[in-house]
């Protein structure tokens, strides 16, 4: 028993194990504070009135963020973007094909090799160091739709943290209010608060900078999504591969897209295989004749 889980232990990637357990810990921490607001502070916060029960409608929204997110984040892991099991026709290889000195192979256009990772991924966009692996042709709808959901729950928490803070403080917005905000550890030393309301400041100030976080990485990548871009492209302001927006989007999130938002195990192809890629026509125009 000791030698199998030695073994397990040792095939255990930290670069891997670590990222995501630190990202499933915050998950946790801030689930279960939403829990918590939920069926302890639902009366206090008008939820729950004679005859009727909010908190219901509240756990069920709460039950479907939180299982799109794990649902998608599971199936980021699971889905491999690598070129491992992938059969590159050396017939194909042509422009644009590079070799990997790494890998020793030659390579698609927009695959690059992942030091992380230590494979070379089609259509590599980045890697992801919450999640632990790249973000690549197979696995983008999974990262796009766990990036939207994390938005959602963040933005959800917040909500019901500013609510609680208004009831719980009973002051309003005054400077000792911001100052728990801002730095709730101070404020726990000096004894300037309770523990339990250093734990909703402590959550709430990990809510905020998430959420901040996760709008700049929404953002970007939506960007990226309607451009038909990676970000490396988006860097380089490359453009060879827009095919149009809604053309983008089924090259990456498959031909039903507008699904795949609903659940992660919803059926949605993708066009394409990631190593063959449509470019963008250039018309040119005949040269004018004075």
């Amino acid at each position: 028993m000791k030698n199998m889980l030695f073994k397990l232990w040792k095939s255990v990637d930290p670069g891997v194990a670590v990222p995501i357990s630190v990202t499933l810990l915050l998950i946790s921490v801030v689930s279960i504070e939403i829990l918590y607001l939920i069926l302890e502070e639902g009366d206090a916060l008008g939820w729950i009135h004679e005859g009727q029960f909010w908190h219901v409608e509240h756990l069920t929204f709460f039950a479907f963020v939180l299982l799109n997110i794990l649902g998608n984040l599971v199936m980021f892991k699971k889905r491999n973007a690598s070129i491992q099991g992938v059969f590159l026709s050396g017939v194909s290889v042509g422009q644009g094909w590079t070799y990997c000195y790494s890998c020793e192979c030659h390579v698609p256009p927009r695959c690059s090799h992942c030091y992380d990772c230590k494979v070379c991924i089609l259509r590599r966009d980045h890697h992801c160091v919450f999640f632990g692996h790249c973000v690549g042709h197979q696995n983008y709808r999974y990262f796009m739709c766990c990036l939207f959901y994390m938005w959602i729950g963040l933005l959800y928490a917040i909500i019901l943290n500013t609510e609680v803070f208004m009831t719980i403080l009973h002051e309003g917005i005054t400077p000792h209010s911001i100052f728990l905000l801002v730095m709730p550890w101070l404020m726990l030393v000096t004894g300037q608060v309770s523990s339990s309301a250093f734990v909703f400041a402590f959550v709430a100030d990990t809510c905020v900078f998430g959420f901040l976080l996760v709008s700049g990485f929404l953002l970007i990548h939506i960007i990226l999504l309607f451009g038909g871009q990676t970000k490396k492209e988006w860097f380089n302001s490359q453009f060879s591969y827009d095919l149009g927006w809604h053309r983008n989007i089924k090259e990456l999130l498959g031909k039903r897209w507008y699904l795949v938002w609903l659940f992660p195990l919803v059926s949605s192809p993708l066009p394409g295989d990631g190593i063959d890629f449509e470019m963008k026509q250039v018309i040119h125009s005949p040269p004018k004749i004075f």
